[in-house]
């Protein structure tokens, strides 16, 4: 194994021996380096480290979870207990640093007031081991938290130090709860480094939509259906009332936003979007400079670039991501959801958190995702991701190798993106595919070596890849140096399967089920019919692809599998290439598969087609069910490239 410029590879010490090409998947490693921009760090994997509970009230206290964090709850025993207890870090030694900021990953759930509840404090006279209230205590001012609706961690942005640089310090994690209402915080990830924080951000405005519109405003300009507060907690527009499709054109209009005293500004949303004939045209965002009140027609509007709505296939909310306002600041705003809907197709749409932040929208160049960001926003969306290049992934038959090396043996088509240097695990990895093109050429460890250890920007689709949280569809690249690279294809075929198969066609070999187009999940197939598993052989083939004229070539598509046994789905779901206008067939690898019990949607990976370069091809998806297994196979977004 050779170690570069910057790296040597370390391993735990349980005795194990790495060789090239090792597998370390869910291994912990220590890779050392000469950046020594951390001044602290706390993961919470194992234990609360350092980190000391002290209970002012209650008997609750912060524990380590054996997932791998931080946790303090109120609630035990179906019971909430009233509490104040204080997670206080070991002392902090910044007498020569000027700058730094601090950092962590989070989920706070089920808070009465969680900005009161949960909150960040600093002293400079802690004394170790003693209660908290013997000491002087600053609290620290920190992003708003907010209920993520699930268990989903997310980061407390950078959080400026430098006021105490040159000092010692301690840090507390305070959680308050009632007899009343018990929230639960769960922290890991805890990071002080050197340098000034990027960019602080406070909210300006926000509307939960809990049960009501609260200052927005619906506006129809055609239809009888307007926006509604659903009582679930969130804004609800459709057209689809009594299993009829009405023709609408409403809007949701905010109430004026004060930008005036700022120099940048975001917003962000959750939503959810589903039936929609054309997503693009039809649940749109727009502002307005000069909107008065009443209709939309009283001001001109702008429509705001967003990442590309989609139908998730359930009823699940996605967060939209920060969209930048800074060209609106200095004035007054109005944000508006705009909806339309036809006699032919009425979709419904969702939305809640509406919030506006000062500070220029986290995933642009100058403000990338951290790594820890952008494992938390795998919504498909677009956005670029600053992280250290510590391995990559490799796909076998049934599994995914990962490794914390850059040795010999390493592939061309990814690698890992990590926000630190030590304690690397692969789930606090970003998985990135390098489509052909400059991307692959210039990130590719196996060609360049030198890559590996340094801090890269790359921007691309987050979405899963190779198993972890991921980015796809890379486009481009920076290294620390300036040097940069793009990756553009050209489509050979596509078919997204968003409103039927297209020119795929069926062949039936046995069993009476057969692939069908479905709204809002593509090409489906499935042996479960009547509560029972059906044997089934079926196939869904594309039209002929013509390679004849590109020295190269692939295919992605996103799917996703459940229903069936899991251990099956590489046997039972698989991709097949024909030269000879499908007399004979030749399986194809598909590199990424879903988990195969859930269903969330997974690219595929890409698929090579250089072996098939100057030929016409068919592809198929052969789909086989048995008696004691008939998983559904779901297919999106099928294309071919070069």
């Amino acid at each position: 194994m050779k170690n570069t410029k910057i790296y040597g590879l370390m391993l735990l010490a349980f005795g194990m021996v790495m060789t090239a090409c090792s597998n370390l998947d869910e291994s912990k490693a220590i890779i050392t380096s000469t950046d020594n921009s951390t001044i602290y760090s706390e993961t919470f994997a194992t234990s609360l480290g350092q980190f000391k509970n002290k209970s002012v009230a209650g008997n609750q206290v912060w524990a380590e979870n054996t997932s791998g964090y931080a946790m303090m709850t109120g609630y035990a025993n179906s019971t909430n207990y009233a509490n104040e207890a204080w997670l206080i870090s070991p002392e902090i030694d910044m007498t020569t640093v000027t700058t730094a900021h601090l950092t962590f990953d989070h989920c706070a759930r089920y808070f009465a007031n969680v900005s009161a509840e949960a909150t960040i404090w600093i002293s400079e006279n802690y004394v170790n081991d003693s209660l908290p209230t013997v000491a002087t205590w600053t609290q620290i001012q920190t992003n708003p938290f907010s209920d993520p609706g699930s268990w989903t961690f997310n980061s407390s942005g950078q959080i400026s130090l430098t006021a105490y640089a040159g000092k010692k310090v301690h840090i507390a994690f305070k959680y308050i709860s009632s007899a009343t209402k018990a929230g639960t915080w769960e922290v890991k990830n805890f990071l002080i480094q050197k340098g000034e924080a990027v960019a602080s951000h406070s909210l300006i405005y926000a509307e939960p939509f809990a049960g009501t519109l609260g200052l927005f405003t619906s506006q129809s300009v055609s239809g009888i259906e307007a926006w509604v507060g659903n009582s679930s907690g969130y804004a609800l527009m459709t057209g689809y009332v009594g299993s009829v499709n009405k023709a609408d054109q409403t809007w949701l209009i905010s109430p004026a936003i004060d930008l005036t005293n700022y120099t940048a500004a975001n917003f962000s949303f959750d939503f959810v979007t589903r039936y929609f004939g054309t997503l693009a045209t039809e649940a749109t965002v727009w502002i307005s400079t000069d909107y008065v009140s009443g209709l939309p027609s009283t001001g001109t509007w702008t429509q705001v670039v967003t990442n590309p709505f989609f139908d998730q296939g359930s009823y699940t909310f996605t967060n939209s991501q920060a969209i930048s306002l800074t060209a609106y600041c200095g004035k007054q705003v109005h944000i508006a959801f705009k909806y339309i809907s036809t006699t032919s197709k009425a979709g419904t749409w969702e939305l809640k958190n509406f919030q506006v932040f000062s500070g220029e929208a986290n995933g642009i160049l100058a403000l990338p995702y951290t790594v820890s960001q952008a494992t938390g926003t795998q919504s498909s969306a677009l956005g670029w991701v600053q992280g250290y290049v510590v391995g990559y992934a490799w796909p076998f038959q049934s599994q995914y190798a990962y490794f914390f090396t850059p040795d010999t043996c390493s592939q061309m088509v990814n690698v890992l993106l990590a926000d630190t240097t030590f304690n690397l695990y692969v789930t606090k990895c970003l998985a990135v595919q390098l489509p052909r093109g400059g991307v692959r050429n210039g990130l590719n460890l196996k060609a360049n070596k030198g890559v590996f250890g340094q801090k890269i920007k790359v921007y691309g689709t987050l979405a899963p890849n190779f198993g972890l949280a991921g980015m796809i569809q890379t486009q481009q690249y920076i290294l620390p140096d300036g040097t940069t690279g793009t990756s553009t294809t050209q489509t050979l075929f596509s078919q997204t399967f968003a409103s039927n198969l297209g020119t795929f066609t069926t062949k039936n070999v046995l069993g009476s089920q057969v692939w069908a187009w479905s709204s809002g999940y593509g090409a489906t197939m499935t042996g479960f019919y009547s509560s029972t598993n059906v044997p089934n052989e079926d196939w869904l083939i594309s039209p002929v692809i013509d390679l004849t004229s590109v020295p190269s070539a692939a295919l992605t598509f996103d799917h996703t599998i459940n229903k069936g046994l899991v251990a099956n789905i590489r046997t039972e779901e698989t991709l097949w290439i024909s030269t000879d206008t499908g007399n004979t067939w030749k399986q194809l690898t598909i590199p990424t598969y879903p988990t195969g019990s859930n269903w969330t949607y997974v690219n595929s990976g890409e698929i090579s087609l250089d072996a098939y370069a100057g030929n016409q091809i068919m592809i198929a998806f052969k789909y086989i069910s048995t008696t004691a297994s008939a998983s559904t196979w779901e297919v999106k977004n099928f294309l071919v490239y070069y």
